[in-house]
């Protein structure tokens, strides 16, 4: 029985907090945790990241890696895209010199008795610069066919978006300013974490564990931001050891 999350060490998640998922939150970190394991793609290979906007999370993967996702599931069976001119008239290939008006592509599952549509605008998703500008067509189709896997696999897709979906809404440049000084008292109770630590390594079962993460809750304000996230690492780690079977051997090959 694998661990309920995907376990990062400290250094590893100082890094997505930084340059994979800036701006987060611990229990933000805590949900990518869930995707990147959920759908199998590597935050460290930059498959998959977070960006925050107006203060919510979105995840984001490219278009392969939404395509990757949907193969593994072995139930993928084809797909056709289509483009239409502001006539309404849809096409398997575009021809036209400026970019056409929406994209639309068909997901094939296998067992399923009706196809998966995803139709994009393109004057919802243009962001009027890079690719858009110069390769408006294929762009928009990449839109359409993220609509659609998502669509067909929900299970897998839920709430991943697709980078090419979301880069209308990241035309404004976002500036990054550094955090304000934080008083001395956020170098944390070094007494809390050192029993906080202990309090964690003593829990045998899940009951006991839940108990520690409480208390550790009540107490996160005497902690540093340091602390508290290497206790959270802990506990996670902790939870993952209750979890598998007694018998496991952890050197097995398989």
């Amino acid at each position: 029985m694998t661990s309920s999350i995907t376990l990062w060490t400290q250094e590893q998640t100082q890094l997505i907090s930084t340059t994979i998922a800036p701006g987060c939150s611990n229990d933000e970190l805590r949900l990518f945790a869930y995707a990147c394991q959920r759908t199998g793609l590597d935050p460290f290979s930059k498959q998959i990241y977070a960006i925050k906007r107006g203060g919510k999370m979105t995840i984001q993967a490219g278009i392969d890696g939404l395509r990757a996702i949907a193969e593994r599931t072995g139930q993928l069976d084809g797909s056709e895209t289509y483009w239409c001119g502001e006539d309404g008239q849809w096409s398997d290939v575009w021809l036209g010199s400026k970019p056409p008006a929406a994209a639309k592509t068909v997901i094939h599952r296998k067992g399923s008795q009706h196809p998966f549509v995803g139709v994009a605008r393109f004057a919802d998703y243009n962001a009027g610069q890079g690719l858009w500008s110069k390769m408006g067509a294929a762009m928009i189709a990449k839109c359409s066919e993220a609509l659609a896997l998502r669509k067909a696999f929900p299970a897998d897709m839920s709430g991943v978006y697709s980078t090419d979906e979301m880069q209308q809404a990241e035309v404004e440049p976002v500036t990054v300013t550094a955090a304000p000084a934080l008083p001395a008292k956020a170098a944390g109770d070094a007494k809390v974490f050192t029993a906080g630590k202990a309090a964690i390594a003593k829990a045998d079962t899940m009951e006991k564990l839940q108990e520690v993460t409480k208390r550790m809750e009540t107490r996160k304000g005497d902690l540093s931001e340091e602390q508290n996230d290497e206790l959270m690492r802990l506990a996670l780690a902790k939870e993952s050891d209750l979890a598998a079977p007694a018998d496991e051997d952890p050197f097995a090959d398989d």
